[in-house]
């Protein structure tokens, strides 16, 4: 079975499974089991901490990591996120990180943009290339590269770049977490946070569990739901929507592409099929509404002018969601980090990513779990655990699912 934006089906067994009542003590709580949190407790548990993993579904992925259409590359155009996109393509590529082998679809990655803009790009391509050693590369005044039409535009070329499976990629970190010794508990719906003399007790439909830290990963819109983390961000949800098409000719591979100028994309989708999509300015929408097929034709018009086959494609499935936006407040711009405290001490909330967090997820990861190592080893007044080696042989027992 295939979700609507090539995931894995949602009905393969939990990565974890067991009674959901969760242990009663944890040195970190991980609450949200999507990408970012799958992430976090696998680069927590590799380095030795006790940690738990509450999840209200019943299973990982199930929010917007399992809508996501998994583009990676490193190029982004603001510097810090282009920082994190960098060193995560550098995991996602090696296959030594992975027990069956890198994650990684790399059908090369194409950022078309203004001619203006070249300049830039020549500059992101220069320092890619210097931390990862790979071919990207800038084309100018040229009708298509790598199976995309410029239309008049400039591209930055990552041939290394491409698209990765987010649920397989998440069900991986959790394994590889429990694996480690975490427990990672379905169907464990957290409701409040508080805090206990020096600790953050979460509170849970199945008991409560006492932390010396707690990291929250469930996305801007529900973090603050929960019961005692303090008053809620200012955040707006914006409609996404992406179609499956089929019927693509042979001879018609392509990278996956994003056009700066007007915000469509792609990537492949199996055989002779295509992902699609255009931003959607709809704004304070539910996360369940119905698909706009009004859009669906707009997406296709606006992209075949880099596909130039997609008006004889046909509409196979489209997916409607929402992104979470964290607006601007007085203390400066929203998400500038990767952890905001909370009303709770020792309990933080992992920033949201406007449909981004596919491509920063391992290194945002490691920079989280990195800090919460800190504040543990502060708080019992010892260094920090050594990281676990990483490397995993290919065939190791755990993982079965690895797309």
């Amino acid at each position: 079975m295939t979700s609507p934006t090539g995931a894995p089906g949602r009905t393969e067994a939990p990565t974890t499974t067991g009674a959901p009542r969760p242990p009663s003590r944890a040195d970190v709580v991980v609450v949200g089991a999507g990408i970012i949190g799958a992430a976090v407790a696998d680069a927590l548990a590799g380095r030795g901490l006790d940690v738990v993993v509450l999840e209200r579904s019943d299973e990982p992925a199930t929010g917007a990591t399992g809508d996501s259409g998994g583009m990676v590359r490193a190029y982004d155009p603001d510097p810090v996120v282009a920082d994190l996109a960098l060193r995560s393509l550098a995991t996602y590529r090696d296959d030594a990180r992975w027990p069956q082998g890198a994650p990684l679809h790399a059908v090369g990655a194409l950022t078309i943009a203004d001619p203006a803009q070249e300049d830039a790009l020549r500059a992101a391509a220069a320092r890619i290339n210097d931390v990862l050693g790979t071919s990207a590369h800038v084309v100018t005044q040229r009708r298509t590269a790598v199976g995309v039409e410029l239309s008049g535009g400039v591209a930055l070329v990552e041939p290394e770049a491409g698209f990765v499976d987010p649920v397989a990629v998440t069900r991986t970190w959790l394994r590889r977490a429990a694996e480690a010794g975490a427990e990672v508990r379905y169907g464990v719906r957290v409701t409040g946070v508080e805090d206990a003399d020096g600790h953050a007790r979460v509170l849970t439909d199945a008991g409560p569990v006492l932390a010396d830290e707690v990291v929250v990963a469930v996305g801007p819109w529900g973090a603050h739901a929960l019961d005692g983390l303090g008053p809620p961000p200012r955040v707006r949800t914006r409609s996404i929507q992406v179609s499956i098409v089929e019927g693509r000719p042979p001879g018609t591979d392509h990278a996956t592409v994003v056009d700066l100028r007007t915000g469509v994309y792609a990537r492949p989708y199996g055989t002779g099929a295509s992902l699609v999509g255009m931003p959607h300015l709809v704004w304070d929408v539910d996360l369940d509404a119905e698909p706009d097929e009004q859009h669906v034709h707009a997406t296709l018009a606006a992209l075949a002018g880099h596909l130039p086959w997609l008006p004889d494609v046909s509409v196979r499935r489209t997916v409607r969601s929402a992104d979470a936006y964290a607006l601007p407040d007085a203390d400066g711009p929203a998400g500038a980090s990767l952890l905001a405290p909370t009303a709770v001490p020792h309990v933080r909330t992992v920033r949201g990513w406007d449909g981004g967090g596919v491509k920063v997820a391992p290194e945002a990861g490691r920079r989280i779990a990195e800090t919460v190592v800190a504040a543990v080893a502060e708080r019992h007044r010892a260094p920090a655990a050594a990281p676990v080696p990483t490397t995993h042989r290919k065939g190791d027992p755990w993982l079965t699912d690895m797309t």
